[in-house]
């Protein structure tokens, strides 16, 4: 009795582990700085730890007042990643307004930067949310 009770508290505590971490998974920084990221999750653990996001350049287009954006996306594994890349654009409510990009698929070599560009084709865009899942 006095062994099955560290051990099922051991079990349990690593299931308790196991349940804190749920895909999506925020982004990690390029720069030391959280909350540049907060638009960009990463859909799978193992390409989370391989990938770092830098700062995003968001702009207005002038004339079409299109929202334009460029997110670089740091490939700090050993190896090459190929990933898939959508932006869905949203209003000021964080809702989808139905201006979604087609997943872009991407090759990033090993200590790569590949900065992603995209633009909304409504004006309506006023934020955004990418996703980046590996492409199996």
């Amino acid at each position: 009795m006095k062994k099955l009770l560290p051990l099922s508290c051991l079990l349990a505590t690593m299931f308790l582990a196991s349940c804190n971490s749920v895909a999506p998974y925020a982004a990690l920084p390029i720069e030391d700085d959280a909350e540049q990221v907060a638009n960009v999750v990463v859909t799978n653990a193992k390409l989370r730890q391989g990938l770092r996001v830098g700062r995003a350049g968001v702009r207005r287009i002038e004339g079409s007042n299109q929202l334009k954006l460029i997110v670089p996306i740091r490939n700090v594994s050993k190896r090459e990643l190929q990933v898939r890349i959508q932006v869905s654009f949203l209003d000021l409510e964080k809702v989808p307004i139905g201006d979604d990009t087609n997943a872009q698929v991407q090759i990033i070599g090993p200590g790569e930067t590949h900065n992603h560009s995209v633009t909304s084709t409504m004006s309506e865009a006023r934020d955004w949310i990418m996703r980046i899942v590996p492409n199996y």
